[in-house]
């Protein structure tokens, strides 16, 4: 009578397929086991959890307001109106983002981040980063305010891309 299973590596008459078939789930097992999160300790506390998923979407919502005010000043007749809430958006933002950094929520969590160990090897540096774009984009909020002209409101812009830019040149891995 033949075997049904004769063709398989898990059962099969033959001691050498066998052998293999054996030493293939070990070797599975093995690199199943070890690519666990034991070496990486234990997992984060769910406030940090929850801070580094605020500051990834809180960024989203940033990069989101900043493309719209782009665009539109781009366009062959931009609507400066529009431009207005986004750029309330990105200042309101930016002024609450600091909190979304707190002390162990680097790369000590073994999360996926694009937030570079920089940040917290050199906070100051960071805050005061932080703190330039906050005021450039105080700078195009009171513009839009003011009334300013699309020029005047580019230039802005265009000073407040600059501060991402630095920010991101130090402390954002691409």
């Amino acid at each position: 009578m033949a075997n049904k299973c004769s063709g398989s590596m898990w059962w099969a008459p033959d001691p050498g397929r066998a052998r293999v078939g054996m030493l293939c789930a070990v070797v599975a097992i093995g690199v199943v086991g070890c690519s666990g999160t034991a070496s990486e300790g234990p997992p984060p506390a769910p406030e940090i959890l929850q801070a580094i998923k605020a500051r990834q979407s809180n960024y989203k919502e940033i990069g989101g307001a900043f493309k719209s005010i782009s665009d539109e000043l781009k366009s062959a007749v931009p609507d400066v109106n529009s431009v207005g809430p986004a750029a309330r958006e990105i200042l309101t933002r930016a002024q609450n983002q600091l909190q979304f950094f707190p002390t162990g929520s680097g790369p000590e969590t073994h999360v996926k981040t694009r937030a570079k160990p920089a940040i917290w090897a050199d906070f100051t540096a960071f805050t005061q980063a932080h703190e330039k774009f906050v005021s450039s984009a105080q700078q195009l909020a009171d513009a839009l305010a003011a009334g300013a002209d699309r020029t005047a409101l580019s230039q802005r812009a265009a000073a407040l891309g600059k501060t991402c830019k630095a920010c991101h040149d130090r402390f954002r891995a691409p």
